[in-house]
């Protein structure tokens, strides 16, 4: 149905797309741009993916929000053409960058079968006075945080819940009280504090430790609610600790947690190295890196269950960021073993690790890196350590580089409705949306018939 959708809404908007193609090696092309969006004044670095009218097709969401702040300043809800469907906040190309991760999600929050949008509204930071630059927390707050619900089709406030103030941080959904479904919130601040609350608004616990850049949520103990894994600590539903080991003044830059099919839980998280604990927080293996930014658990190769993919920002002691620096991407099995390292060109330091369903349902995954600095491309990775996909970012026509940065942030999801991923780039200046150009492969059909029965 979606393909019906996009190829209907191509032929109206035909004006709007730019196609092109990438080959290899002299064959037919492996994938071609499928929209290519005018983001005018509201372009950003900030995106969300869900069913916003209710056509049962993905949308997108575009924030903005001051940078140096996780301010959110104006909302923009759209379809992958560029249709946009409301707008909310005042658009502005100077909010289109981010400083860190911003608090909005597209979420059916009140389970009646469509979504909505949910982000927080920052409390009052009352000292010091802002004067621009980065602001991780006030030394005062006046009032509470607020989430604010919106209808996801028409963008109009339906309600609001109260947040401790400091809460103003990323924020993801759990199921803290056994409702069978993700209705309750984890929010957080920067670095120090973390709380549960329930979908009414009640604060059910709170935590102050490092919790990170994001948690992750799964029901490790088999008691039908949710832990809340933040690297160095394990939060049971009620805000027990389960177990908990000296951050040493750092916070985790990415975790993740995965049950194989032997049925034990596997806990990473990386900062000066990636992790494996269990759930008890017993170390299964460990190697020290100099920045593991990103941890992506996926099935990259065929002949094992799962492997991790890691980027090691800052391989080199200084912990340099310049022109001169660079990222190596690595693949581990899941007992730690190094399958494969790739190091990045020089300038290339800021890469970032996605795990995409590019090749097909039954196919191996493949390792979707993006952020290798002005001009570059994002590529797919297969799990020799090839690379097998390049996607140029696409540019609105009509806004100046020097207005805003071109670097890009990257999303994959199946957005065009052929049951792989899409590779979707998004930043201040354009957005643009790339597909498989391969035929979708099924299995070859034969004794057919017009009387089929059999």
């Amino acid at each position: 149905m979606w393909i019906r959708l996009a190829l209907i809404a191509s032929i109206s908007l035909t004006a709007q797309l730019t196609f092109a193609q990438t080959t290899g090696s002299g064959g037919p092309p492996t994938c071609h741009l499928v929209s290519s969006i005018d983001v005018k004044d509201f372009g950003a670095e900030t995106l969300r993916i869900g069913d916003l009218n209710g056509d049962g097709a993905p949308d997108l969401l575009l924030v903005q929000s001051v940078y140096g702040t996780r301010e959110i300043t104006c909302l923009t809800a759209m379809n992958i053409f560029g249709e946009v469907f409301w707008q909310t906040g005042k658009p502005s190309a100077e909010n289109g960058r981010i400083y860190s991760d911003l608090p909005v999600q597209v979420y059916d929050w009140d389970a009646d079968g469509r979504n909505e949008v949910l982000y927080v509204r920052q409390a009052r930071y009352a000292e010091p006075p802002y004067r621009g630059g980065v602001r991780e927390r006030a030394s005062r707050y006046e009032g509470s945080a607020t989430m604010v619900i919106l209808d996801g089709s028409t963008g109009k406030e339906e309600g609001t819940l109260a947040l401790p103030a400091a809460a103003d941080d990323c924020f993801l959904f759990a199921d803290l009280t056994g409702r069978g479904r993700r209705e309750d919130l984890v929010v957080k601040d920067r670095y120090w504090n973390m709380w549960g609350v329930d979908h009414g608004g009640s604060v059910l616990w709170h935590w102050s430790g490092s919790p990170g850049h994001f948690p992750a949520v799964a029901d490790v103990d088999a008691d039908g609610k949710e832990e809340v894994f933040v690297g160095f600590a394990l939060i049971d539903d009620d805000g027990r600790v389960i177990f908990e080991k000296d951050a040493q003044g750092t916070h985790q830059d990415a975790c993740y947690i995965v049950r194989p099919a032997d049925g034990k839980w596997r806990l990473l998280f990386g900062n000066g190295g990636i992790h494996c604990l269990t759930s008890d927080g017993s170390r299964l293996w460990h190697h020290p890196l100099g920045e593991a930014q990103h941890v992506v658990a996926g099935r990259f190769r065929t002949d094992s269950e799962m492997q991790f993919a890691v980027v090691d920002r800052t391989p080199i002691p200084t912990h340099r960021r310049d022109s001169n620096a660079w990222a190596i991407l690595y693949l581990y099995d899941l007992d730690g073993r190094e399958i494969w390292r790739r190091r990045q060109e020089k300038g290339a330091w800021c890469i970032a690790t996605l795990r995409i369903n590019w090749f097909g349902q039954d196919k191996a995954h493949g390792v979707f890196v993006y952020g290798h600095g002005a001009g570059r491309p994002a590529v797919i990775y297969d799990g020799d350590g090839g690379i097998v996909e390049t996607f140029p970012m696409a540019y609105s026509p009509d806004v100046a580089p020097a207005d805003r940065p071109d670097a890009f942030y990257a999303f994959a999801a199946d957005v065009w409705g052929d049951s792989r991923d899409e590779a979707i780039l998004f930043n201040g200046r354009g957005l643009c949306i790339y597909a498989n150009a391969r035929p979708a492969a099924i299995p070859t059909l034969y004794n057919e018939t017009l009387y089929p029965g059999m």
